[in-house]
């Protein structure tokens, strides 16, 4: 049986978005993806979270979604944006990615909004090479910067 793609339920779906958050993101702390996942999963007109249900309790990808300001490139001043997106490997390469993207976009028509964004790091050419084949358009390449900052 395909899998099937819905919602994040949170009583029922958060191991299994965990592990696949760790997939993604090797690097993430705990503390953080625990953080994030609270975010993301509570109700909001800014931000969701739609899985593959695999239909055995398990999940084979998740696209996680919010309302941006514009972002460089984007015509907007409002616009949807992919904060993460993963497919398991053993279901790569039979249009999943590409289904959860039609969902992201749906999902941001929805809100009234006209472009979706999203990024990947320089390293990750699967990725980079995934959202082409979705009909992204690469805007810029950029390293960013963060310092604190006394006071």
């Amino acid at each position: 049986m395909p899998p099937t793609l819905r919602p994040y339920r949170r009583s029922t779906d958060r191991p299994e978005l965990l592990r696949l958050r760790n997939a993604l993101w090797p690097d993430c702390s705990a503390a953080m993806h625990r953080y994030e996942m609270r975010a993301f999963a509570r109700p909001s007109r800014v931000r969701g979270i739609l899985v593959l249900d695999r239909g055995d309790g398990r999940l084979g990808g998740f696209i996680e979604l919010s309302v941006r300001p514009r972002v460089d490139g984007s015509m907007s001043d409002r616009l949807g944006y992919v904060e993460g997106w993963h497919v398991d490997r053993d279901l790569r390469g039979h249009g999943w990615g590409r289904k959860l993207i039609r969902a992201a976009e749906a999902w941001t028509a929805a809100r009234g909004l006209t472009e979706l964004g999203s990024d990947a790091e320089l390293p990750n050419r699967e990725g980079i090479a995934a959202h082409r084949a979705c009909g992204f358009r690469e805007t810029f390449r950029l390293v960013l910067f963060l310092k604190k900052v006394r006071h």
